[in-house]
Formats: C-alpha cells, sequence, structure tokens
C-alpha cells in the first residue's frame, strides 16, 4: 500500500508556519504584506509538472500514466419507484405526499485510455457538427461523466465552454446563451423545456446534444426540429458516432492562455456574471491544491462526485483526480444513502470512496442522522459512544496510543456507514459549525475545510489533514498570495493584532475579468492583479487563514451592532429541529429572526411530547423551536444581540428546483426574505 495511503487522524503533526510572508514586499498604509504558501515563498506554481500546461495535456498525462485503471464509473437507472408516505406539515400535522426513488445498477467504469478516445471522439464530433476552434460549447446539465467527457472534447479542440448551473432559469440560460454567442449546447433532456422558451430569443444557437444517461422520447426531437429547423437536435452517442466515423481530425489543442471556460455565477444578484478561465488558471489552481494535499491522494483512492460540475470547485477537482489518477464515482445528492434508493444500495455503499466533498448541509445531516441512532440505543451504548469520542480527542491530542483501538470497538458501525473506506472528508461552499466538524472527524475521518471563489479557480484555503485545525480554513495553495486590506465600515483595521481586513488573491489561478462586463471587472480586480473577495479574514499564529466575517452579510442591526449572517446560520444549523435556516435581521431590530426549513420528525416529537396538535399547533410550536435555537446559540457563545427573537416555520423544503437554494446548496436569501416577507413582519411583532 502506498505511503499516501495511510490513515489519516484529525490532530496537527505538520510543523508551522503554514504561510510566510512574500519576499521582498513592502506593506502599503492600510494592508498587510502578502501571505504565501512555504511551498511557493519564492514563486508562485503555475504548473502541477513540466508539459502540464491546459485540461487537455491532464487527460493525456492521465491517460499515459494510469493507462488501464479505472478512471470513471457511471449507475445507470434500472427502474424508478413512486411511493406515498405520511410526513408532517409546518403545523405538526401529517399529510400524504408523493416521493420518487431510484433503483439503480452498480457502478461501471471506463479506464484512463477510454476516457481519452471518449474526449478525442466528442472533439472530432463537435468539429465535424460544425462547430469551429474558439467557438462557444454551453454545458447545462446535472454532474455526469459525459459532461466532463463534453469539456475535454472540447479542449481537444481548443473549443471554449460555457457553464452553468442546470437552475439557472430561464432568464439566465438566455442571457449567458447570448452574452457569449454560444453555437452549441450540451444539456439533459429534463431541461430542454426550458431551452424551448428562450431558443426564440437566442441568436446564434445552432446543435442542441442532448445527454443520454436518460432517455428521450421521439415525439419530443421532432417537436423540436419541427418548430426550430434551422437547429440540429442529436444526442451524446450520435456526437460521438460522428467523431469516430468521420475521417480522422487531429485535435488542435490550446494553447495555456485561451480560454478554457466562463463560468457562470448563480446570480443571486442581477444577471449572471461570467467568469473567464483561461487554461493556464485551471491547471495552476491544479498545481496549487496539489501541493497542500496531493502528498496523501494516490491511484489507490475513490472519490465520489456529485456536486454540480458547473461550480468551480467540483470542475478543479475532478481535473485533478484526473492528474492524481483516482478512480470517480459518479453519484447524486438523490441517490447518496441506502435510504434514497430501493433494491440497490446508495452511491456511498456500493461506491465505497475513501474521500468525500460535501456542503455544510450535508455534514450537519449525517451528524445528525450518526446522533440520532446512538440516542435510540440503551443507556450503556450511549454511554460508551459519547465517551470514547472524548477519548479519541483526548488520545489523539496528547499523541497517545489507542485510536485504532477506539476505532475498531466503537466507531467501526458508523464507518462502515460511510462505506467503511474514508480516510478524508472535505467541507466546501460555506462555514461549517465547529462542533459539526470536530464531532465528525472523530466518529469518522479528518473533515477539513477548504475556501475559494470562481474568480481564483476555487483556491483560497485548503486544510492539510495534517495540520489539522478545526478553527481556521488552513493553509494557501501554492498558487495564490493573500493580502488583507482595512475595511473601515465593518471596523476591521490591518493595525490590529492580528490584522483584520478585506482578503485580496492574486497569483497565476486567479481570473483577471468577467465576460463582456467592464463595470463588475472594475470593481472586482485591481489593476495589479488582485482579486476583491468581499470576504473579511484573519491570519492564526501557525499562518492559518481564517475568515471572521463577510463584507456582503454583514447586517447592522438597531443598537450599533453587526450580524455576521453565515456565521448564526452555521451555529443554529446544528439545532436538531433545524434542517435548514437562513438568519434575517432587520435594521430597525435589535435582535435576528430564523427561517427555517424543520426537521419533522423533531417537530412531531416536540408537538407529542408538549400534547400540541389540532388548530393552531404551529403558533404553539413556535415559542418551543425558538428556545432550542436560543439554547444553542448560548451553549455556542453568541451574544445576547445574536440570539434570536422569533422564527419562521417554511412548509416546503429548500432546493435549487423552487430557486431556494443555488446548485452549490447555498440559501438564496433575496427569494427566502421575499417568500416569507408576511411571516417575517409577524414574527417581528409587526
Amino acid at each position: 500500500m502506498s505511503p499516501k495511503y495511510d490513515t489519516l487522524y484529525p490532530h496537527m503533526s505538520k510543523k508551522p508556519p503554514f504561510t510566510v510572508k512574500a519576499p521582498d514586499s513592502v506593506p502599503g498604509p492600510s494592508e498587510t504584506i502578502p501571505r504565501r504558501s512555504p511551498a511557493a515563498v519564492d514563486q508562485l506554481l503555475a504548473q502541477p509538472e513540466e508539459g502540464v500546461r491546459t485540461t487537455y495535456d491532464i487527460v493525456r498525462r492521465a491517460a499515459r500514466k494510469f493507462a488501464h485503471a479505472k478512471a470513471a464509473g457511471t449507475r445507470r437507472v434500472v427502474r424508478v419507484h413512486q411511493e406515498k408516505a405520511k410526513v408532517a406539515d409546518k403545523a405538526g400535522n401529517p399529510v400524504l405526499k408523493n416521493w420518487t426513488y431510484y433503483e439503480l445498477s452498480g457502478y461501471n467504469y471506463l479506464t484512463f485510455v477510454e476516457y481519452e478516445q471518449l474526449a478525442l471522439d466528442l472533439g472530432c464530433g463537435l468539429r465535424r457538427l460544425g462547430v469551429e476552434k474558439g467557438s462557444k460549447v454551453h454545458l447545462y446539465g446535472a454532474t455526469s461523466l459525459h459532461w466532463l467527457a463534453m469539456s475535454h472534447g472540447a479542449a481537444s479542440q481548443s473549443i471554449v465552454i460555457v457553464t452553468a448551473y442546470d437552475s439557472l432559469g430561464e432568464e439566465g440560460l438566455q442571457h449567458s446563451l447570448n452574452e457569449t454567442e454560444s453555437t452549441a449546447i450540451f444539456l439533459d433532456p429534463l431541461l430542454l423545456p426550458l431551452l424551448t422558451k428562450v431558443l426564440r430569443n437566442t441568436k446564434y444557437l445552432r446543435y442542441i446534444i442532448y445527454n443520454t444517461t436518460t432517455p428521450m422520447g421521439e415525439d419530443v426531437i421532432k417537436g423540436l426540429q419541427s418548430e426550430f429547423p434551422y437547429v440540429e437536435v442529436i444526442s451524446f452517442d450520435e456526437l460521438r458516432r460522428m467523431g469516430v466515423d468521420a475521417p480522422p481530425t487531429k485535435p488542435s489543442p490550446p494553447a495555456p492562455e485561451d480560454l478554457c471556460c466562463i463560468m457562470y455565477t448563480s446570480g443571486s444578484t442581477g444577471p449572471p456574471k461570467g467568469v473567464c478561465l483561461t487554461h493556464s488558471m485551471v491547471v495552476a489552481a491544479v498545481a496549487g491544491m496539489n501541493a497542500v494535499v496531493g502528498k496523501h491522494i494516490s491511484p489507490e483512492d475513490a472519490i465520489l462526485t456529485y456536486l454540480p460540475q458547473a461550480h468551480i470547485i467540483e470542475f478543479v477537482f475532478e481535473n485533478m483526480c484526473l492528474y492524481w489518477g483516482s478512480t470517480m464515482g459518479y453519484g447524486s445528492p438523490r441517490t447518496l444513502s441506502n435510504n434514497s434508493v430501493r433494491n440497490c444500495k446508495g452511491d456511498i455503499n456500493e461506491f465505497r470512496p475513501t474521500i468525500l466533498v460535501g456542503v455544510p448541509a450535508v455534514w450537519e445531516s449525517v451528524k445528525k442522522g450518526i446522533i440520532s441512532k446512538v440516542s435510540a440505543k440503551g443507556w450503556i451504548s450511549r454511554s460508551l459512544f459519547w465517551s470514547a469520542l472524548h477519548a479519541k480527542s483526548v488520545v489523539l491530542n496528547s499523541r497517545l496510543p489507542g485510536v485504532p483501538l477506539l476505532d475498531a470497538l466503537v466507531f467501526k458501525a458508523i464507518k462502515q456507514a460511510a462505506g467503511g473506506r474514508l480516510r478524508v472528508m472535505m467541507n466546501g461552499g460555506g462555514p461549517i459549525a465547529r462542533g459539526t466538524q470536530v464531532f465528525l472527524s472523530m466518529a469518522i475521518a479528518p473533515l477539513i475545510n477548504g475556501y475559494g471563489l470562481t474568480e481564483t479557480c476555487g483556491m483560497g484555503a485548503i486544510n492539510d489533514p495534517l495540520a489539522w485545525d478545526p478553527d481556521s480554513l488552513g493553509e494557501l495553495p501554492a498558487s495564490i498570495e493573500i493580502k488583507l486590506v482595512d475595511y473601515v465600515d465593518g471596523g476591521y483595521s490591518t493595525k490590529h493584532d492580528p490584522p483584520r481586513g478585506e482578503i485580496l488573491i492574486r497569483g497565476p489561478s486567479v481570473a483577471t475579468e468577467y465576460y463582456n462586463n467592464e463595470s463588475e471587472t472594475k470593481n472586482a480586480f485591481t489593476s495589479d492583479g488582485w482579486f476583491r473577495t468581499g470576504d473579511v479574514g484573519e491570519f492564526t499564529h501557525h499562518g492559518h487563514l481564517k475568515i471572521i466575517d463577510r463584507k456582503k452579510n454583514l447586517v447592522k442591526s438597531l443598537n450599533g451592532e453587526y450580524f455576521a449572517l453565515e456565521k448564526l446560520e452555521s451555529i443554529y444549523r446544528t439545532a436538531t429541529v433545524v434542517q435548514n435556516v437562513c438568519i434575517y435581521a432587520a435594521e430597525d431590530q435589535v435582535n435576528p429572526i430564523a427561517i427555517i426549513v424543520p426537521n419533522h420528525d423533531v417537530l412531531r416529537t416536540l408537538a407529542t411530547d408538549h400534547e400540541i396538535n389540532g388548530g393552531q399547533a404551529n403558533d404553539k410550536l413556535l415559542p418551543l423551536v425558538t428556545k432550542q435555537l436560543q439554547d444553542v446559540g448560548r451553549s455556542s457563545g453568541l451574544k445576547s444581540f445574536e440570539l434570536i427573537c422569533g422564527a419562521v416555520l417554511s412548509d416546503e423544503e429548500w432546493n435549487p428546483e423552487n430557486g431556494f437554494l443555488t446548485p452549490a446548496q447555498k440559501i438564496q436569501r433575496r427569494k427566502i426574505y421575499a417568500h416569507f416577507r408576511r411571516e417575517i413582519d409577524y414574527a417581528y411583532g409587526k
């Protein structure tokens, strides 16, 4: 077994400092000296190795180096099951709801050589179809192997991909198609109705390529061709056959400075912005992260991929998997667990990953699931679990032996429920509660933080498992440097000890512009290459980056105190009654309120324990829910003005489909605030 595959434990065994000051730099009057990774103190990394300068190079190298090893696996839908089940509404009353469950096959794999050939065939197919070098192909669908292969097929012919979330909406899709003048689009059949709505208002689209992972009826295709005769409609499989059957078309590889991708943000405020990412930027991101965590990852690792590929972290991470030679297994948020499928195992237990990436909501759900099962056991088993959890933390911090024994005796069943092979878990997309990070790190495997933005190719900070620290985001990838700049309105100064300010990022993996958007470019990027993140941070004494606030999520209360909304949400999300939460703080009020998607099982228990049923149940439950959140806030050390004064219960789930969440599972504040305006006023007593 490779040394890279050694068991990793959640403690700090690596010696600091984890970042250093950039040499020959002089701080400005309101900023700090830039900090870098010790691995890049003299020069930031732009390539993971010589000869790898584009995403096309990554695919070619993987085929040469890892050849017939497993590159990526997929499952097919065997059958769809429809079931009815009772759930509690927001008043705690049972209602009947329809649920869809999938029955899936096992994983079928492509080797690295087969994957390269697939990408080359798709590239040739695009050229034969009529897509020229430098043209734009829109990728608009859920995460899949075909999505990634389309991106690399385009790269093999110097074709630019345009990415957009599959829940971008009619206006956002039309905007991104027209702004980039995309001539072709690859999408899932389920998204064709939305595309049809905008086709008449798109000037350049000539080719529709639909994914074949789900069936599409001939009547739909004929209807499209009849209504839009100037648009050619073909399947993914037909595109590949065009590439195979056509006279050989040599690859036309891109230059490092060529555009790789125009990646559209979710557009929570105004039209979505297209971030221009060159091949050199994406490759630099691979180099930057590889310098921090690459030493722990090998071809023996199995990585479950299910987050949106239109999100920069997933796009870069899948390219890194190809570089590492690790096996990817494609899954879906809807089929991850055994409970969400029928007559088969969920993706986690079928694939049995060694590395799993998730967002805060996923980790909170996992933690609550474990606690629920532990709480259902007898007193002795419960006491043993919590004692072992504390003992493991003490043993690790004291560097004493005994951790493998605790894992084998107490935590084995929990680890098996997560596939039995997890070595590392990674959190991204938002802050996670410290208690949740520690809990899962002790019970399963080290849960490390990551931080980045689309404009930085996902690069900002990443925690080396050997320098595990639940109080920070980690060290800097070797492709960037960071400086802090005074944020006067928020009361943050680089003259403080430690210095605090807005985080600015620069380096080979950082974008320089938004597509055709000069005003937004000037607002976000400086003339000397720095990107203004809008996040407020500081460095710990070890050199780890820590985010303490976010400029646009700071709300000033009636008494002049600032609320950091994301910080409060990460804490209140840990309450057992909460499935998801959005904090609202009115400027004419002293305390915030919480808009929550409740855990219906916990809500039902609350109603039963307090003999609440029938009319006005919601009004009687709200004080109990509010008190539980207040108790969580107090135990987490929140100040009095940060404690909620009321709550709103959502009667529906929040997901990307109904617009309450982005595809990256971030809450859409404006949509939530607008939808619950009346309930918010009621909670404030208006």
